[in-house]
Parts: C-alpha cells; sequence; structure tokens
C-alpha cells in the first residue's frame, strides 16, 4: 500500500509540475511582452495577476503534496526498498525528461515567431490542414472540437510529436495571417497585444482520432493590437 500510495503522490505532484511550468511560461513572455510596451496596458497586467495568483495558489498545493509524501514513501522503503528506490529513481528521470521536452517546444515556438525556417524544419512537422466536416462545424457555429488531416503539402499547421506529447503549431504563413485575421477554428485563443507581428505565446494540444487529430487544448497567440 505504501508503495501505490507513493505512486499516486508522486502522480499528482508530477501533473502539478507541469501546471507550474506552463503557468511560469505564461507569465515569462507577458512580462517579456510588457516590458517591450510602451504604455500601460491594462488587459495584459490584469492577465498578468491573476496568472501570478494562480500560480502561487499551485505552489502552495504543489509543496503541500511534497510535504505530505515522505511517509509513505518511507513505509514503503521500509518494505520494498529496491521497489521504492527504483520509484524514486524514475520520478526524477520522468521531471527531467519533463523539463527536456518543455524546452524544446518553447525553443520551437521561439523559432515560429522568429520565421526560423531551418530549425522548423529540423524538428520534422507533420503538415495538417483542418478537415472539411470540421470547417462546416465551425461555419454552422457548431461547438465541436476542431479536427484536422495529414496532408502532403500546403498544411496551415504543423505536428509535432515530442515524447508522448502532440504539439500543434501555425506555419509561418498562417500566423502571418493571424496579424489581420483570427479566425474562430477553436485551435488557438487570440489576445490583443503591443507587439509587430503575431506570435504563439502557448502551442496547442492535439490528440489522435483514427486518421485525424482533435484539438485537445487550445494553444494562445498574440496579435498587435
Amino acid at each position: 500500500m505504501g508503495l501505490v500510495s507513493g505512486i499516486s503522490g508522486i502522480g499528482c505532484s508530477y501533473l502539478l509540475f507541469n501546471r507550474l511550468g506552463k503557468l511560469r511560461y505564461r507569465i515569462s513572455k507577458l512580462e517579456r511582452n510588457s516590458a517591450s510596451t510602451a504604455h500601460s496596458d491594462l488587459g495584459l497586467s490584469q492577465e498578468l495577476s491573476q496568472l501570478k495568483a494562480e500560480l502561487n495558489e499551485l505552489r502552495v498545493e504543489f509543496f503541500a503534496r511534497i510535504v505530505a509524501s515522505p511517509p509513505a514513501l518511507l513505509g514503503a522503503i521500509a518494505a520494498e526498498p529496491q521497489e521504492e528506490q527504483a520509484l524514486g529513481s524514475a520520478s526524477t528521470d520522468i521531471l527531467t525528461s519533463s523539463k527536456k521536452l518543455g524546452q524544446k517546444i518553447e525553443a520551437l515556438i521561439e523559432a515560429i515567431n522568429r520565421r526560423d525556417k531551418s530549425m522548423i524544419r529540423d524538428a520534422n512537422p507533420t503538415e495538417l490542414n483542418i478537415t472539411r466536416a470540421s470547417e462546416d462545424d465551425i461555419q454552422m457555429g457548431r461547438s465541436q472540437p476542431t479536427s484536422l488531416e495529414v496532408v502532403l503539402g500546403g498544411g496551415s499547421y504543423l505536428h509535432v510529436r515530442l515524447g508522448t506529447n502532440d504539439w500543434l503549431l501555425p506555419t509561418e504563413r498562417t500566423l502571418e495571417g493571424f496579424r489581420n485575421h483570427q479566425p474562430p477554428k477553436g485551435i488557438f485563443k487570440f489576445f490583443p497585444r503591443a507587439v509587430a507581428s503575431a506570435q504563439v505565446i502557448v502551442a496547442a494540444r492535439i490528440m489522435a482520432n483514427g486518421d485525424q487529430w482533435l484539438v485537445s487544448e487550445s494553444g494562445e497567440t498574440a496579435f498587435p493590437g
């Protein structure tokens, strides 16, 4: 039972760790945007305040779980030392791997924003387009997860797999289009910012659905405004 409790605790802590990382990244991006803004942006300030409050709450929960874990883990070590030591090593590997994957998607986001074709090409992305059925749902105002399909060329979005995570980014052409038009496609949320061109803030996430892909988590994009 101690080992099971330890695994459960690590699993919850791992999920919180991922959420903390995403929030810190979003806050960092917004703070950089704020620093480059010549005038006060009330909407940006409010969003930063909300995100920082959420970050503080998650930190409290995360460290509470860390503090609460040792008794269960120590009990498991006494009963099953080899298994518990392996679990501790595995949990460290998971967190290290998660950090590396986070750094990779952040680097790709920066490459997209810099229009760095070479780095994007090296990521070996698959090109996707929204399916006709999904386009029809969007036109009719139906609330359905957006589905995409693989195309051999001329896609509007790029699918990149890092580990077990499937990320979706706009192509350079699509990102440029976001400057003047922010289509409600159910893939990205759009925020007006004091930026010279459209910028990806957070990549969208997708999940396999047969031979197609569904948007499981919307990304975020800033546009000049």
